[in-house]
């Protein structure tokens, strides 16, 4: 038995589409690398590391659009054809992956946030004191091997964003300082 499928949300999901290939192409150009960079910071021997627990979310934001998106297609795909077995275990499936997706979602927040500093600590990191480097940003924390690189007007004026070049730019600054 076939059934309508509102023009709407065929438009939707076309857009969705969208969406979910320009995920998937910012993912394999810079995402992956984005956060393999963050994850290793505390064992990368640079003075100045930063930690962004955003970060974290990238490659499961990624995976859940992806999800939702085959949802939506199999979900329309549900409403021409509706009594196809086959779309129903599929979507039953999808729900369970969405559901998994979400708890490694909070998971890997939680553990970023948590696991991140203190594996930065033992690698011989501190974080900068409040309003010192990156003070504007609620979301990003300088960390550093030696308290003064904090107090420094030079690499403030060069840490303008949370960007891995930027970092070490400011990592030769530095250097360059010693």
């Amino acid at each position: 038995m076939r059934h309508e499928v509102d023009s709407f949300y065929l438009y939707c999901l076309a857009g969705m589409s969208l969406v979910v290939v320009g995920l998937t192409w910012f993912m394999f150009a810079a995402g992956f690398d984005i956060t393999t960079t963050h994850f290793t910071y505390p064992t990368s021997g640079l003075a100045l590391i930063l930690f962004e627990p955003a970060v974290s979310c990238l490659v499961l934001g990624w995976m859940f659009s992806v999800v939702l998106f085959v949802y939506g297609a199999l979900n329309s795909v549900k409403a021409l054809w509706l009594e196809n077995d086959h779309v129903n275990l599929a979507l039953n499936w999808l729900i369970w992956t969405l559901a998994i997706l979400l708890l490694l979602t909070i998971f890997m927040v939680v553990a970023y946030y948590f696991i991140w500093p203190l594996w930065a600590s033992h690698n011989g990191y501190q974080p900068c004191p409040s309003f010192t480097l990156f003070w504007g940003e609620p979301l990003v924390t300088a960390w550093v091997t030696d308290i003064e690189i904090c107090h420094n007007n030079k690499v403030d004026a060069v840490l303008e964003n949370s960007l891995h070049e930027t970092v070490l730019r400011a990592n030769k600054l530095i250097e360059n300082l010693k």
